[in-house]
């Protein structure tokens, strides 16, 4: 009996606070382009996972004083016992480390790691995992950690949607996601704008008290500095020296939007600004791997198409949606997605899009974690990248391009027309009969998708 009881109330708190979301308090919007506020700042966009792997090899080599790694999920896998090695390295020639880590994946997967606990157990290197599961506060579980970046002493960072593991880094696994970074270089150190509000925004959510410490001690075997060397050997252009300003892009400025931080229901402070860029423009396009939102997201869309804007979305199709549970609501909510008016194509290429980026007209490319759907704007930490810069903004669009290619289109009706290079991904009957249970059982709760 009293188990059961404690069965509700824990029910209750996972599922009913996060329904009470909460609204911009009636603060004006705010639609300043992203400005050189202090300094020039430089961009490079890394599109192929093997490519992100590389380059946050380079960074961490590079450093000389301090990283910083913020991430969703980070795992003793290929690619994360190729990170960890990196930055414990780092650490041994003086570089003082920080890892901060969503607390219910970070308590999943880390402490059982031999590798974790002896790159934890380091004097250089201090851990903390953000608001973990705390069974006398049930109701704290939705709020999570998706943040993605790392911070490289002060001349540049990469920022972006990838998780520190092998779905998104290397080339360890067959099926994967695809995604995007961006690394920003600083032309003069310490000074870029949105290198600056990165690095604010990351001491105010180190210092909260919902961060928790991890302190374990390894075993005093070095399994990782070997590693180290099999990583170099294996990867030997990822430790070359780096020509930083050739290889990024001028641009006219960047600035760094965020959610707030905290572990409560969040104002939707990021989307009211990404609604804020679209509404200035009428040429749009989203790409997001799937669709979750709310009543008010749904108008804010309809106002953004209306007078005649293009505006355009590519998803994952559900036939190869890597989340089960973003394509079991697109399923049930395909109706009112295209009463919106965005024009959304059905991605149907080898391999799972994870990829979080808006176009706003010819000059502005925004990307970073958030999703299109209702817990990256109402419960979540979320940053995105706002960048102007046409050459970039240009050279995605032309990716897209190939994307939209490899989809549906949907019509207003629901009609479906290929793309040139659509091949249609067979869906099994256990998958069909998987999604038709699952969508009835996600409506109580798809606030919390």
């Amino acid at each position: 009996m009293c188990l059961g009881i404690w069965l509700v109330y824990v029910l209750v708190c996972m599922t009913v606070p996060p329904i009470f979301r909460k609204t911009s308090g009636g603060a004006e919007k705010t639609a300043d382009r992203p400005g050189c506020a202090m300094t020039q700042e430089r961009v490079l966009s890394i599109d192929s996972n093997m490519d992100a792997l590389l380059w946050r090899l380079r960074l961490i080599e590079a450093a000389q004083e301090r990283v910083v790694l913020s991430t969703f999920d980070f795992r003793d896998d290929n690619s994360g016992r190729d990170m960890m090695a990196a930055l414990l390295h780092a650490a041994d020639r003086g570089v003082e480390v920080q890892i901060l880590v969503d607390g219910i994946n970070g308590k999943l997967w880390l402490p059982g790691s031999r590798n974790f606990r002896e790159l934890a157990a380091h004097e250089r290197v201090a851990v903390k995992f953000y608001n973990p599961v705390n069974l006398l506060k049930p109701w704290m579980v939705n709020y999570r950690l998706h943040d993605k970046y790392l911070i490289v002493d002060d001349f540049a960072y990469l920022l972006g949607g990838r998780n520190t593991n092998d779905l998104f880094l290397g080339n360890y696994k067959d099926a994967y996601n695809e995604d995007r970074d961006i690394l920003v270089y600083e032309t003069v150190p310490g000074e870029g704008s949105s290198y600056v509000q990165l690095q604010e925004y990351f001491e105010q959510i180190w210092t909260l008290p919902c961060c928790k410490r991890f302190d374990k001690s390894g075993d005093g075997e070095k399994y990782l500095e070997e590693h180290y060397w099999k990583v170099r050997e294996k990867y030997p252009e990822a430790f070359l020296e780096t020509d930083w300003e050739t290889v990024t892009t001028e641009t006219n400025g960047i600035e760094l939007y965020t959610n707030p931080i905290e572990p409560v229901n969040k104002q939707p402070q990021l989307w009211e600004r990404l609604v804020s860029e679209m509404e200035q423009e009428r040429d749009i396009l989203i790409q997001t791997p799937y669709v979750i939102c709310s009543r008010e997201m749904y108008q804010d869309l309809k106002q953004i198409c209306a007078d005649g804007v293009k505006a355009e979305m590519i998803i994952n199709a559900v036939e190869g949606g890597a989340n089960p549970f973003g394509c079991t609501d697109y399923l049930n909510q395909k109706k009112n997605v295209r009463e919106t008016g965005v024009q959304v194509y059905e991605y149907a290429g080898a391999q799972a899009l994870h990829t979080k980026t808006i176009l706003a007209g010819d000059t502005v490319s925004i990307v970073g974690s958030c999703n299109l759907d209702i817990r990256s704007v109402y419960l979540d930490t979320e940053m995105m990248l706002f960048i102007d810069c046409p050459e970039l903004n240009t050279a995605l669009r032309r990716q897209a391009e190939g994307l939209k290619a490899e989809s549906k289109k949907i019509l207003p009706d629901g009609t479906a027309v290929e793309g040139a290079s659509y091949e249609p991904v067979r869906q099994g009957i256990v998958k069909k009969i998987f999604y038709g249970i699952l969508r009835v059982l996600v409506i109580p709760f798809r606030h919390l998708l």
